[in-house]
């Protein structure tokens, strides 16, 4: 197995953001668009992190009590561009409060019922936590986080036309199902890693982020020690491993035209704003 050490990439933050738990991020045009998973709102920023707008995905408003925030939150975890245009917010499922996503076409929000699919899905793993989603050659992929008992990082592979028709009909189906593929994660200084987000290069390539966090739970937060960047060959095999320096919790991960990523943190803590991130070093083969 791939040693993260061996392979060490320097992040640069661009910018701070104007919310905190920062999850998921897509690029789009010349627009980066933000979730967070403990708001109710989907930001914009430009690419280098200036604030543009927001839009809001549920109504009401959250408690500043974070016990009863953590409680009551979406969760919402992964973004994803559709190949129309429209953008796709899903909450984690590892909570039945957090099995709704938002479907935002042409900047109206329509709720999505994610548990048809997040209740066959609890067939297969001891404690789901969707935290990553992209569509990729033909499918759409979501990121099952093992950062719960049974370790279970996996990729979760859904058939494209069929989620496209079924979130027509407000839902994501068991229909969408194909197959799951498990993802064996190192270690990053004794402590297990687990996915935290996946995104397609401009050339194709499929890579995602991991974090390393000291719990066993799906739902409670434990201290991070580290977070990584990874490629998956055509087997969705892992084919290379970088550790991120300096040490942040890195949730989210996106690719800009030009192969160059950007990447946000979470810092576990609602008055630190979340910081967005590049990678230099990678723009150059991030393409291939």
């Amino acid at each position: 197995m791939l040693n993260p050490a061996d392979n060490v990439l320097a992040l640069r933050q661009l910018a701070t953001l104007r919310l905190s738990a920062a999850s998921a991020l897509v690029c789009q045009g010349q627009s980066l668009w933000v979730l967070a998973d403990d708001a109710l709102v989907l930001q914009r920023y430009s690419l280098s992190g200036d604030w543009q707008a927001e839009l809001t995905l549920l109504p009401g408003e959250l408690p500043s009590d974070p016990k009863l925030r953590k409680r009551l939150k979406p969760d919402f975890e992964a973004l994803l561009l559709l190949p129309e245009g429209s953008l796709l917010a899903l909450g984690s499922g590892s909570t039945e409060r957090r099995c709704r996503g938002c479907l935002v076409e042409a900047g109206s929000v329509r709720v999505i019922d994610l548990s048809p699919l997040y209740s066959a899905l609890t067939g297969h793993f001891q404690d789901l936590n969707i935290e990553g989603a992209v569509v990729h050659r033909g499918r759409l992929l979501l990121a099952q986080r093992g950062n719960g008992r049974g370790r279970e990082n996996a990729l979760v592979l859904l058939d494209l036309a069929q989620a496209l028709h079924d979130l027509q009909q407000g839902q994501l189906s068991a229909a969408t199902l194909q197959r799951i593929v498990p993802l064996q994660l190192p270690e990053l200084d004794g402590v297990p890693l687990s996915l935290t987000d996946l995104s397609v290069a401009p050339g194709g390539a499929l890579y995602f982020s991991a974090t390393a966090e000291a719990t066993d739970s799906s739902y409670l937060d434990g201290a991070c020690v580290g977070s990584v960047l990874g490629r998956l060959d055509a087997q969705l095999a892992i084919a290379e491993l970088s550790r991120l320096t300096p040490v942040v919790k890195i949730e989210g991960l996106a690719f800009q035209a030009d192969g160059r990523p950007l990447l946000v943190a979470d810092a576990d803590d609602p008055t630190i704003a979340s910081p967005l991130f590049t990678l230099d070093a990678l723009s150059a083969s991030a393409g291939r």
